[in-house]
């Protein structure tokens, strides 16, 4: 997969932050204490951010199988080069 580097982390952080702010902004409506809306907001940021990053470590990976080995040239009889 050809991504261009820190893509798939760079949509972590925007989901990371989008989540988080509605996470704030949810609290707040239902009635919760400014600073608890806070910390759950920070928390669910790192949870996507991480989510972000782990994804894109997996993601761009470059797992390649090793190459087989090249054959091996047949080998040479000794009885035909003497008599050549």
């Amino acid at each position: 997969m050809n991504l261009r580097p820190l893509t798939v982390a760079r949509l972590g952080i925007y989901a990371g932050l989008a989540v988080a702010v509605m996470s704030i902004w949810l609290g707040q409506r239902a009635g919760a204490s400014l600073d608890y809306d806070l910390l759950r907001g920070v928390f669910v940021f790192v949870i996507f951010a991480a989510l972000g990053f782990g994804a894109e470590a997996i993601l761009t990976v470059d797992w390649q199988r090793p190459e087989p080995p090249a054959p091996a040239p047949p080998a040479a009889d000794s009885a035909h080069e003497e008599q050549v």
